[in-house]
């Protein structure tokens, strides 16, 4: 039997043993007994979709299954887990080089004090079902198809975790789906103990074999518009141990109800998003059109300011050096990917933004889309080291040239009302001003809208080393606490907002 595109088949209670091969293209669905498929079931995979054995039917198979896995292109790592129950590495064995000098298969070790991945190319190593492997197939991009065999897992799966608070590892764990079928992250059929509720998918670099990118998805959220919470059979993928007391014990389990049959497989698709106002900026050098890197930015009010594990995603740095890092900081210092904030209830509401980049050159920060933001609001991408104030709507862009480092406190995006017959920006003495005297910075506030104003000072690489609130107008004295150099001084109230550049000579 050949090419069998879908079958739902109904054994008698002796089952079936298969004598000739039989290759699925569809789903394979057991509603009761047993198939043996003795070597010769093969779950096909090409461009169009990978076969799946429907996890719904009390049937199972039995013997040993080999499972394809069409790659777009076989160019530098994937994450890969195994749908067996004890299939070995050296199941990879033709599809890439196992006894290469440097190695190209690793494992992830969230306990290690270095970087956490492991040399596992050991051809009799063990696969173990949950566990997460990243392979490298190589240097050519055509696509590739790879062929695993083993007995395939059915029924409850489970796997611990840790969270050792290392430098590098930071509580990630390197998982995957144990079975031949995709499954639905979102659906019931999981159970996490000290689990985020975000995961977070890698994507080969087209141009470095060895680097690559993050994307995340969390709540129905894509950090990239493409990741999704349908995780492809045979797709390995990193999730987070919460915080806590270190170290943190967590757990995965999952049974066969989150199981789905869903054929776009291909590792990501799109996410559905509803009336939240939901932001995607990024961040890419203007000399490269793929060194772009995604951050998004969710108005929820079930969300909180500080990192909630219900709804933000953690900053994974990319491992392609010519690609931007960008990024979310909040007040604890955490990176997101995905920061989801309650609504604000002031005129003006400031996001700490991040990035970090390789390579010097110019960057490109830009909104990608926006949804749901509400009439009479503005967004604008404020820059403390040069003053800044770019309005970021109908397609506009700040650029700025960087050199390689990491830039934390110097941008935020800003969420502002438009109040009628105010200007957007004041930057004259009226509203504020300021200068060093006797190691003092002498300020003077003419204008407090909203109650409230605050007065942060950066270092030239756009770190805050100073901050003061103000409540009324008049005039305030800071001790000049600085080392010498060039500061920014920037004034923020309301929708109004000042930055003074002064040099601070000892």
């Amino acid at each position: 039997i050949q090419n069998f595109k879908a079958a739902r088949i109904r054994l008698n209670s002796a089952g079936v043993t298969l004598t000739d091969d039989l290759n699925v293209k569809g789903v394979l669905l057991l509603q009761n007994g047993t198939l043996v498929s003795d070597g010769h079931l093969t779950l096909t995979s090409d461009a169009t979709q990978t076969a799946l054995i429907d996890g719904t039917g009390s049937g199972q198979v039995t013997g040993n299954v080999t499972m394809q896995r069409y790659l777009t292109s076989g160019y530098g790592y994937k994450y890969f887990s195994s749908p067996f129950v004890a299939a070995t590495v050296g199941e990879f064995g033709d599809d890439m080089d196992l006894t290469y000098a440097f190695p190209l298969f690793y494992r992830f070790d969230e306990s290690s004090i270095y970087s956490g991945w492991e040399d596992y190319a050991n051809s009799s190593n063990l696969l173990n079902p949950m566990e997460g492997y990243a392979i490298n197939f190589g240097d050519v991009s055509d696509p590739s198809t790879v062929d695993v065999t083993g007995v395939v897992n059915n029924g409850a799966q489970s796997i611990t975790l840790y969270n050792h608070n290392n430098t590098y590892t930071t509580g990630f764990n390197l998982v995957g789906n144990p079975y031949p079928s995709p499954v639905d992250w979102d659906c019931a059929g999981w159970s996490r103990t000290n689990i985020d509720d975000a995961v977070y998918y890698f994507r080969a670099s087209t141009t470095d074999e060895y680097g690559g990118t993050y994307s995340s998805y969390v709540n129905g959220v894509s950090s990239d518009g493409e990741a999704t919470n349908i995780i492809p059979s045979m797709q390995g993928f990193f999730v987070h141990v919460t915080d806590g007391t270190f170290p943190v014990t967590g757990s995965i389990g999952i049974t066969n109800s989150a199981r789905i049959n869903n054929f776009s497989q291909i590792f990501l698709k799109s996410s559905t998003i509803d009336n939240r106002l939901l932001i995607r900026a990024e961040a890419s050098f203007t000399d490269d059109l793929l060194s772009s890197d995604p951050l998004v930015i969710i108005i929820d009010n079930a969300a909180e300011n500080e990192f909630d594990s219900r709804y933000d995603a953690l900053k994974l740095f990319n491992t392609d050096l010519m690609v931007t890092n960008f990024y979310s900081v909040l007040p604890s210092e955490e990176l997101l990917s995905i920061n989801a904030l309650p609504n604000p209830k002031d005129t003006a509401f400031n996001i700490p933004l991040g990035l970090a980049i390789y390579r010097e050159g110019e960057v490109r920060f830009r909104i990608r889309d926006i949804e749901n933001l509400p009439a009479g609001e503005d967004v604008y991408f404020r820059d403390a080291v040069t003053g800044a104030n770019v309005n970021m709507l109908n397609n506009n862009e700040y650029r700025v040239s960087l050199q390689p480092g990491e830039y934390n406190g110097r941008f935020s995006l800003v969420f502002t009302k438009v109040l009628t017959g105010t200007p957007d920006d004041i930057v004259d003495d009226e509203l504020f001003s300021a200068y060093i005297s006797n190691g003092m910075i002498k300020m003077s506030v003419g204008t407090v809208a909203g109650n409230e104003g605050t007065v942060v000072i950066y270092d030239f690489s756009g770190r805050p080393v100073g901050i003061k609130k103000i409540y009324e107008p008049g005039y305030y004295n800071l001790p000049a606490d600085l080392r010498q150099g060039i500061y920014i001084i920037r004034y923020t109230t309301g929708n109004l907002q000042c930055s003074i550049k002064l040099a601070f000579v000892k």
